[in-house]
């Protein structure tokens, strides 16, 4: 069974490398495995999940065969700009019932935060930032991300958010985060 790892020398690693046909942010060796989910393999042969882009049903079913057969410790999110809420909704579950960590490499926008709120330990690199407002079908998006995100103890946070038009956006720093609890560290 392949154990993929968080490790905060990941964000070293990460930052290091240049773009890629694969993605944006991962390495050119890193191993594609569908969804804008790509594992990385670090010098000492540790592996991490990485997300580097959209967030599609695709990425969902990618990560939820993942996390069945191979043990996550982390996901690491180098960049996303969302995408679909329902897919977020069922990564965060997983994330949240498997108790593994997240971390947030540059920007995590949208549904992505939805991803990144259900880590255990849910860690941030000091200059990334994370991106908040409503849905674009207002009824629809409230009816799910109320819920989801009022179990994981962040209501007051949805609802600012839910405040900010579907065409614009909040940003929150790695600072803001931590103050808010999205973040329980920031990594400098």
């Amino acid at each position: 069974m392949r154990k993929l790892y968080l490790a905060t020398a990941m964000f070293l690693g990460l930052a290091a490398c240049g773009a890629s046909p694969n993605g944006l942010l991962v390495s050119p060796g890193a191993e594609a495995v569908g969804g804008n989910l790509f594992v990385e393999t670090l010098e000492n042969g540790d592996q991490i999940l990485v997300l580097d882009g959209e967030v599609t049903p695709d990425t969902s079913y990618v990560f939820q065969s993942l996390a069945e057969y191979t043990e996550i410790d982390g996901l690491v999110i180098a960049q996303s700009p969302g995408g679909d809420l329902l897919a977020a909704h069922q990564i965060g579950r997983t994330i949240a019932a498997k108790k593994i960590n997240t971390a947030v490499l540059f920007s995590c926008i949208s549904a992505c935060v939805d991803i990144f709120i259900a880590g255990h330990e849910r860690s941030i690199a000091a200059e990334a930032e994370l991106g908040l407002h409503s849905a674009e079908d207002l009824e629809f998006g409230l009816s799910v991300d109320r819920p989801y995100w009022k179990s994981f103890g962040f209501e007051a946070v949805n609802e600012a958010a839910y405040k900010v038009p579907f065409n614009d956006i909040w940003i929150v720093s790695s600072e803001r985060a931590k103050e808010l609890r999205l973040a329980t560290e920031i990594i400098r």
